[in-house]
C-alpha cells in the first residue's frame, strides 16, 4: 500500500502531531511543576527540542512507513516522549510510567471521540483521515477532556515525593513500583478491541458504538486511576511524616541534650559557694588527693571545656551542640569553625537533616577507632558574585572501616541491610537546592562535602522560623 505524501496530507499529520503532543506536554509539566529537574528554561527547551524532532522526522516516517510498519513509528514516537518526562520530571519511576501510560489511554479516547463525532457531522471528510475537520474535533474534545484529565487525575499526581523510610530495619518499598500495571492493562484492552483484525481502520473509529465503548472503558480507568493516585498521595503523605517524626525526634533529643547542659551550668553556679568552702576545707587540711577528687568529678559532670555556641544560627548550634557532647564523652577530637548566620535561605528542617545526618556517621565511624578519633567541621554562609547566598559544609573524619559501595556507586549503610538513608537523605536535600554533595575516603580519612545554592527568587528564612 502507497503511502500518501502530498502536501495537504503531510500538513494534516502534522498538525495532528502537534496537536496529540503539545497539549499533554503542557498538562505533565503543569502537574509536576514542583518537580522539574531543570530550571524553566531548560525545561521548556527540551520540551521545544521533543516536539521539533517529531516535527521535523514526519516526512522521513511517513517515507518509510511504506517500508517498515507504522507500528515501529508508534513505539519510537512514545519512547520519544517517555523519555522526555523521564529527563524532566524527578519522581519515582513508578509514577511517571502510571502518568505516561494513563496519558496514552486517553490520549486514544481523545483522537477516536474526535474521528466519531467527524464521521457524524462531516463523513466524507471523515474517510480522508486527516482533514482539517478531524483537527477541529480534536480541540473541541481536548478542550473538554484536559480540564477534566487535570481536576480529577493529574492535578493530585505531582504531590509528595515519596522519601525512603526505615521500617524494622529494612527500608519502606514504595506501591508506585508495581501500580502501573493498572493503566497497562486499560491500554492492552483499548489495543485489542481497534486492532482484533490487525490494524486500525478508519471505520471502527467513526463507529459510534465502539467509541461508546471505548468511552466506557475510559471512565471506567479514570475511576480507577482516581482512587490509585488519592490512595498513593495518602501513602506518600504518611511516608512524609515518618521521616518528619524521624527528624523532629532527632532535633527533640538534640534540644534535650543541650537543656540538660543548661540546666547543668545552672546547677553548677548554684553549687558554686559550696565548692568554695570545700575547696577553703581542702587548703587548710592540705588533703591534696580530696582536691584532685573534686576537680576529676567536676569536669565530668559539667563538660567545661565544651563549648555552647558554636554559630548564630540556632539550628546549626543545637546540631553541632549535642554532636560536640557526644564527641567529648566518647574520646573524639571535635574541631568547628562556622560561620553560618541567624537568617539564611534554607529551612531549618533540611539543615538539621543535613548536619544531623553528616555527624552522625562521623560519629559512629570514630566510634570504631582505636587510635586517634577526630572530626573536623567547616561550615561558612557566603555570597556569589551576583548577590545569591551559598552554604557549604565541610566535614573529616577518622575511620576505622572503610564503607562499601553497591552496584549503583551508593555507600551502603552500617546499620541495615541496602542503601544508607543518611546519604540519601544528604542528596536529595542537596538536590533540592541545586546543589551538590560528594563522599570520599582516603587514608583512613572520610570526608564530606555539601554545597546548598540560594533559589531564585527566595528569601532568608526568618529566626523565628528556625527550630
Amino acid at each position: 500500500m502507497t503511502t500518501d505524501l502530498s502536501a495537504s496530507y503531510v500538513l494534516g499529520r502534522l498538525l495532528y502531531t502537534f496537536l496529540c503532543s503539545l497539549p499533554y506536554m503542557v498538562l505533565i509539566l503543569y502537574s509536576f511543576r514542583g518537580h522539574w529537574r531543570f530550571k524553566r528554561s531548560v525545561t521548556f527547551l527540551l520540551a521545544f527540542t521533543a516536539l521539533t524532532f517529531q516535527m521535523v522526522t514526519l516526512p522521513i516516517r511517513l517515507y518509510l512507513s511504506e517500508y517498515i510498519p507504522y507500528q515501529v513509528f508508534d513505539i519510537l514516537t512514545n519512547i520519544v516522549y517517555i523519555a522526555f518526562i523521564f529527563a524532566t520530571i524527578k519522581d519515582h519511576i513508578g509514577k511517571l510510567i502510571f502518568t505516561v501510560l494513563a496519558l496514552t489511554n486517553l490520549g486514544d479516547f481523545v483522537v477516536v471521540s474526535a474521528k466519531c463525532l467527524e464521521g457524524i457531522y462531516f463523513y466524507d471528510n471523515a474517510l480522508q483521515k486527516y482533514y482539517f475537520t478531524y483537527h477541529l474535533f480534536i480541540v473541541i474534545v481536548l478542550a473538554a477532556a484536559l480540564p477534566l484529565m487535570y481536576f480529577l487525575l493529574f492535578k493530585d499526581m505531582g504531590g509528595h515525593t515519596s522519601k525512603t523510610v526505615i521500617e524494622n530495619g529494612k527500608a519502606v518499598k514504595h506501591p508506585w513500583r508495581y501500580l502501573w500495571l493498572v493503566p497497562a492493562v486499560f491500554n492492552l484492552i483499548s489495543l485489542h478491541h481497534f486492532y482484533a483484525n490487525g490494524t486500525w481502520d478508519v471505520e471502527t473509529s467513526m463507529d459510534p458504538m465502539s467509541t461508546l465503548y471505548l468511552f466506557a472503558i475510559s471512565a471506567g480507568s479514570v475511576l480507577i486511576y482516581r482512587i490509585i493516585v488519592r490512595s498513593a498521595r495518602l501513602y506518600e503523605k504518611n511516608l512524609s511524616l515518618m521521616a518528619e517524626n524521624h527528624t523532629l525526634s532527632i532535633q527533640r533529643l538534640q534540644y534535650d541534650s543541650l537543656n540538660d547542659r543548661l540546666e547543668n551550668m545552672r546547677k553548677t553556679r548554684h553549687d558554686l559557694r559550696h565548692h568554695t568552702a570545700l575547696l577553703k576545707q581542702i587548703r587548710l587540711s592540705g588533703d591534696l588527693s580530696a582536691l584532685d577528687e573534686l576537680i576529676n568529678t567536676y569536669t565530668e559532670q559539667n563538660a567545661l571545656d565544651q563549648p555552647l555556641m558554636f554559630c548564630e544560627n540556632k539550628t546549626v548550634n543545637i546540631v553541632l551542640a549535642f554532636y560536640s557532647e557526644t564527641a567529648y564523652k566518647n574520646s573524639i577530637s571535635f574541631s568547628v569553625k562556622a560561620d553560618i548566620p541567624e537568617d539564611i535561605f534554607a529551612d531549618s528542617k533540611d539543615i538539621a537533616v543535613v548536619f544531623g545526618n553528616v555527624l552522625e556517621n562521623a560519629s559512629d565511624a570514630c566510634r570504631e577507632v582505636e587510635g586517634e578519633r577526630f572530626i573536623d567541621i567547616t561550615a561558612a554562609y557566603k555570597s556569589s558574585a551576583n548577590g545569591d547566598h551559598i552554604l557549604t559544609l565541610v566535614v573529616k573524619n577518622s575511620f576505622a572501616t572503610a564503607p562499601t559501595v553497591n552496584e549503583n556507586g551508593v555507600f551502603n549503610s552500617t546499620k541495615h541491610p541496602g542503601e544508607g538513608i543518611g546519604i540519601s537523605s544528604v542528596k536529595s536535600i542537596a538536590e533540592k537546592y541545586g546543589g551538590t554533595c560528594s563522599f570520599t575516603h582516603e587514608d583512613g580519612v572520610f570526608s564530606v562535602s555539601v554545597i546548598l545554592y540560594e533559589p531564585l527568587g527566595s528569601s532568608p528564612v526568618q529566626g523565628s522560623d528556625t527550630l
